[in-house]
């Protein structure tokens, strides 16, 4: 499904960047990242905790001087990154969040796990509130973003980098038809030939 898609793609342009690690926290809401970094190359660790995998991140990435990132589901498990995030920005490590969100017609009406995560983490060094997938949304739109913000992760001074990325359902990395079109656009066709960064 398109979630699915744009997952890998997204993912794809982060380890062509420098990712250097996920640490994942599986929830409902980001079942479709959680899967593409599960079947992809990228070294990856499961963690329960949101606020460990946090601090795990910033371990690798002290240790390599690699990002590393951090996948949690929408929710009061983007709180549990403030610690981090703040440690992040004030030691300069590359840490990416990856924070899965309810999309915007679903804010402020009272679905559950439905928290103000715009504005929640800081300090950054840049955030975005991706929209998300859909037929209208250009995928080149993601692999920008991706590319944007690992670029964000190293250029000095580095620190870390939220990347909301809202989905809809379904939210399982179901099969479901999308337009093949999204991967022939000229941009994402010759990123898909190579092997080089966005």
């Amino acid at each position: 499904n398109l979630n699915a898609v744009y997952s890998k793609v997204l993912l794809e342009e982060l380890r062509r960047g420098g990712l250097g690690h996920v640490f994942l926290c599986p929830g409902s809401r980001c079942s479709a990242l959680t899967a593409a970094v599960a079947a992809s190359s990228v070294p990856h660790t499961m963690v329960t905790d949101e606020r460990g995998a946090g601090f795990a991140a910033i371990g690798f990435a002290r240790a390599s001087g690699r990002p590393a990132a951090v996948v949690v589901t929408s929710g009061t498990a983007v709180a549990n990154l403030l610690p981090a995030t703040v440690e992040a920005a004030a030691d300069r490590v590359p840490l990416l969040l990856l924070t899965a969100d309810r999309p915007a017609e679903l804010r402020d009406t009272g679905a559950n796990q439905t928290v103000a995560q715009v504005g929640m983490l800081g300090p950054l060094r840049w955030f975005k509130d991706v929209p998300p997938p859909a037929e209208s949304e250009p995928l080149v739109a993601w692999l920008a973003d991706a590319a944007y913000a690992a670029a964000c992760t190293l250029r000095q001074p580095q620190g870390p980098v939220q990347l909301n990325l809202q989905y809809r359902e379904p939210l399982a990395p179901s099969a479901a038809a999308w337009p093949a079109a999204l991967l022939e656009a000229p941009r994402v066709a010759s990123w898909l030939a190579s092997s080089s960064p966005f």
